[in-house]
């Protein structure tokens, strides 16, 4: 050990029998196992532990590191007050975990003195994200590797469903459970997954923000993929060392999550990731990537907005919002510049695109109209009875005979998803290659009607978006799910269907 080590241990050590007396006379320490993590500002002042000893343990890893030095820029300057707190905190933790009695030269000060040692010289640092998402497993319940993020399905039986899958987030975020201010971040809906991404860099807290957008992008890229009801109920961020300047941080989403007012509870439909989807995955992320062009001064796209509308369908309190934020993705996605007509535009395009034999021409065309009134009556200040409203529910072709009243509006919401989903695939697809059919640039789109109005063109097209999914392994991304024939509050799992016929050729 050199003797910036030993300064470190030394100081640290003092720091601790200094901090543990005071905490101990105001009774902050011992917590209780059940929850070992103090927070200084939560459970004691930070005043009350600046000490002399603080003062020294500051000064010792002021001079550890340059990024601690007082002449550096201020946006390139740490200050060593979270690693001290972090580091009191971590001990305290471990102490309580393993059941030592307090000692500054037992194995939990052991550690967590290597731990400050090791945050203190460290030019980079890790963090993780890890987002907890419902109705998303995996067909082995075994963990599946992405390119840049890890899914984990969390596989225990229902009374030990907290505990899995607090197991699951503190294995990549340590103490990650000091996060919830010690409350339940609720939500159960199984099965459910923890998908972790990592990076690593000199910034922590600009990491965290960019590894949640690309939990966000790559929950996009399932959700096109597979019809689902899979959403975002909470996640934590934070660096992967217990001593540290970015704690563990909760975040919720609109909605707070499935749970008995979820509005996708009653027609819930699982997710399954399997080893292939690894590629089919990275495909479809390398084919948006393709034609997404960036384009500067432009506040928002068409497409861009569909795509936002569809992922916040994922996040909406109430069935009705979902439908209106489903709407607008739909028209965004297929409906063009002109304002005229826009809903029987919308239903002949998309029967024009979107036809199989398990989904027709007709079905579709009927689909469209009847949820696009319940749209206008709910965004153009009309009014409706519920039992009105569930009688053109029942009427939709996806509908499930016996499906009851609150699951009605599920299947609703899962109909049109589901055809907004194939919207925005038919459109990546169409303005894939050097010559693209349907272009995202926000030009003329007069010559789509024109082409879907011949025979001949319209099913070129029906066949090139389709080529572009199969390429990637995904053919079976263009169908619908198949109708749900099971009982209420029961999950569906849409296994990958084989030998489609996708052409519409009916």
């Amino acid at each position: 050990m050199d003797e910036t080590g030993e300064r470190l241990r030394a100081a640290g050590r003092e720091f601790l029998a200094a901090a543990w007396e005071v905490l101990q006379e105001q009774r902050v320490v011992p917590p209780p196992v059940f929850h070992p993590y103090v927070e200084v500002g939560r459970d004691y002042y930070g005043d009350a532990v600046r000490s002399s000893q603080y003062r020294a343990l500051e000064s010792v890893i002021e001079a550890a590191h340059p990024r601690f030095h007082p002449d550096r820029p201020l946006g390139e300057r740490e200050f060593p007050s979270g690693y001290i707190f972090t580091f009191l905190e971590s001990f305290i933790a471990r102490l309580t975990i393993s059941r030592e009695e307090f000692s500054v030269e037992g194995p939990a000060a052991t550690q967590a003195l290597q731990d400050l040692e090791d945050a203190v010289r460290a030019d980079t640092v890790e963090v993780a994200c890890c987002r907890v998402v419902s109705h998303l497993t995996t067909a082995s319940g075994h963990p599946i590797d992405f390119v840049d993020l890890r899914v984990v399905p969390v596989t225990a039986e229902a009374h030990q469903h907290r505990s899995e899958l607090q197991a699951i987030i503190s294995d990549a975020i340590p103490g990650a459970t000091s996060a919830y201010s010690r409350e339940d971040p609720g939500g159960y809906a199984p099965p459910e997954s923890v998908v972790i991404a990592r990076d690593r860099g000199p910034k922590p807290f600009e990491l965290g923000e960019r590894l949640s957008g690309r939990i966000e992008r790559f929950l996009l890229l399932v959700r096109l993929l597979k019809p689902g009801t899979s959403e975002s109920m909470f996640e934590v961020v934070g660096e992967t060392r217990p001593v540290r300047q970015f704690r563990p941080t909760l975040g919720r989403f609109r909605g707070a999550g499935p749970g008995s007012s979820s509005p996708t509870q009653l027609a819930a439909r699982a997710i399954t990731l399997r080893p292939e989807d690894v590629g089919r995955v990275a495909g479809l992320d390398a084919l948006m990537a393709s034609v997404e062009h960036v384009r500067p001064g432009m506040l928002f796209t068409s497409f861009g907005l569909a795509l936002h509308k569809f992922m916040l369908s994922y996040h909406a309190h109430a069935w009705h919002e979902q439908i209106v934020d489903l709407a607008t993705a739909f028209e965004a996605a297929l409906s063009g510049k002109s304002h005229n007509d826009v809903t029987l535009r919308l239903k002949v395009r998309a029967s024009g695109l979107l036809v199989t034999e398990r989904d027709p021409a007709d079905a579709i065309f009927k689909d469209i109209g009847l949820l696009y009134g319940i749209r206008s009556t709910l965004v153009h200040g009309g009014e409706a009875k519920t039992t009105g409203i569930l009688k053109q529910l029942r009427g939709l072709s996806t509908m499930p005979k016996s499906a009851l009243d609150g699951e009605a509006t599920g299947h609703a919401v899962e109909r049109l998803r589901d055809l907004v989903r194939r919207a925005l695939l038919a459109r990546i697809c169409l303005a894939a290659g050097e010559e693209p059919r349907w272009s995202l640039a926000g030009d003329n789109d007069s010559h789509v009607d024109v082409a879907l109005a011949d025979d001949v063109q319209r099913s070129e097209w029906r066949a090139g978006w389709r080529e572009e999914l199969s390429a990637i392994g995904a053919l079976a991304s263009a169908d619908r799910p198949t109708v749900p024939s099971k009982p209420a509050m029961v999950v569906l799992d849409e296994e990958k269907d084989e030998g489609l016929n996708l052409t519409g050729d009916t």
